[in-house]
């Protein structure tokens, strides 16, 4: 029953905090930040044992800091704080996916694959990287076993390890540019950036990034894969799935120009907008649609549970912001700026594999990369290298891409090992080849695109 409360406490502290970006409040923010550390309090008691020992170490270096440096305790209280716009991404993006389940669209997608394959010669592993590229965009990790069900469902045949990795991948596409993405809404406020100064950026780089899983796709199998055969005999009215459709193309296609329409005309960042219309859209359209009630119910459902499927999130989050923030009162950002120019003297190519290179090792070790763009990102000035923040953002959103891929505890890796039934290190040791060679083609790209001054 208490987990309930702290997904409700945490659904509140979101709600306060985005009522604090549009009406200013000392006391919401102390009341929001004072409910996220009750959160992080609660999420180290359920967090796995490394999970709670890097939590608790930053907790200590960060707390050290903090006194070191004698920063007021209301600061401290508010670094809780700080990262409730990442949280607010995680509780909030579902719902658009909670409607499109509600309302039919998912089924009736199923359905049309179901009929297409009657008709046309069946291709799961490009379908099933496209279908992640396209709705991990909006529906971030839940896409994947969602499109694995979907796939499962609908395909005739295909190898169970070969596909998930394709979905594992096609999860790396949507980190490059998508503003439903948390490490994209993170960047934007690490560098107060619009969405706009990086978002066809980083769209160029996931193309380029798909030119790699295709020259990889002979090379995806595995050795001991099963085949999965369906011989699925279920099929909805043709009529009914084409009207569906439909309606799920209109209800991303008005979400989409709704979120950057009001990019356009609001002095907020993407990251609050998009967290107020997961709040605000699939009620209107559940209601234009009729099924209000319902939606209702399920979405209660969802936020009810949401510390149960989200507290390793939140505890990292949380945690994230309050060494963030001591780090940004030190002068730790300075010292770690002189070391990485001292390392790359200032050569562009070799600042940008530093950066990568220091972000994987560290998913390796288990660190999440929130904590590590959040530590590199409020150390390393982009003045202080010559390069603008808008190239500094796509290089740590590279930079994020590649460090999910390639670490073992990442919750994407994690997903498709549990997919495949395969340790998570023989995942990452089968993507590890794909994953250095997109390191060498993004530095050349990065490289090229400051040379000509894209970026």
């Amino acid at each position: 029953m208490i987990q309930r409360y702290l997904g409700v406490a945490a659904f509140i502290a979101v709600i306060l905090y985005l009522i604090s970006v549009f009406y200013h409040s000392d006391i919401l923010h102390a009341f929001y930040s004072t409910i996220a550390g009750l959160l992080l309090l609660f999420s180290i008691y359920k967090m796995n044992i490394i999970n709670r020992l890097i939590v608790v170490l930053l907790l200590m270096i960060g707390s050290v800091l903090f006194l070191f440096y004698e920063v007021s305790f209301f600061v401290v209280l508010k670094s809780f704080g700080e990262n409730l716009n990442l949280i607010g991404l995680f509780l909030l993006i579902p719902l658009f996916g909670t409607l499109m389940s509600e309302a039919g669209y998912l089924k009736a997608l199923q359905s049309f694959l179901l009929q297409r394959e009657e008709n046309h010669k069946a291709h799961p592993y490009r379908m099933g990287y496209m279908l992640t590229a396209a709705m991990g965009s909006l529906l971030n990790l839940g896409s994947m076993p969602l499109v694995y069900n979907i796939g499962y469902e609908s395909f005739s045949s295909f190898e169970n390890k070969k596909f998930t990795l394709m979905l594992l991948r096609g999860f790396g596409f949507c980190m490059l540019w998508s503003p439903y993405f948390v490490n994209v809404g993170l960047i934007l406020v690490l560098y107060d950036l619009s969405w706009g100064e990086i978002g066809g950026y980083g769209i160029v780089l996931a193309f380029i990034y798909t030119g790699v899983v295709m020259l990889f796709f002979p090379f995806s199998g595995f050795a001991n894969d099963k085949q999965v055969v369906n011989a699925a005999s279920f099929r909805e009215n043709p009529e009914q799935t084409k009207s569906l459709l439909r309606l799920f193309l209109l209800y991303v296609a008005i979400l989409l120009l709704f979120s950057f329409i009001m990019e356009l005309i609001l002095p907020v960042n993407m990251l609050t907008i998009v967290s107020v219309l997961a709040i605000v859209y699939p009620l209107i359209w559940a209601s234009m649609i009729k099924l209000f009630q319902s939606y209702i119910h399920v979405a209660v459902h969802h936020i009810t549970h949401s510390f149960q499927r989200l507290y390793n999130e939140m505890g990292i989050f949380i945690t994230a912001g309050f060494f963030g923030e001591a780090l940004s009162q030190s002068n730790v950002g300075e010292w770690l700026s002189n070391v990485v120019l001292q390392l790359s003297q200032g050569v562009i190519p070799i600042f940008v594999v530093i950066l990568m290179m220091t972000a994987m090792l560290l998913a390796l070790l288990g660190i999440h990369p929130v904590i590590i763009v959040l530590g590199l990102g409020n150390s390393l000035t982009p003045e202080h290298f010559g390069v603008s923040p808008a190239f500094m953002g796509v290089l740590l959103l590279s930079a994020w891409m590649l460090a999910v891929q390639i670490s073992p505890f990442s919750g994407s890796v994690l997903m498709a090992s549990n997919i495949m039934r395969e340790s998570p290190w023989n995942v990452v040791r089968k993507n590890s080849f794909f994953i250095v060679t997109l390191m060498v083609i993004m530095t050349f790209i990065l490289s090229l695109m400051k040379w000509m001054q894209l970026l």
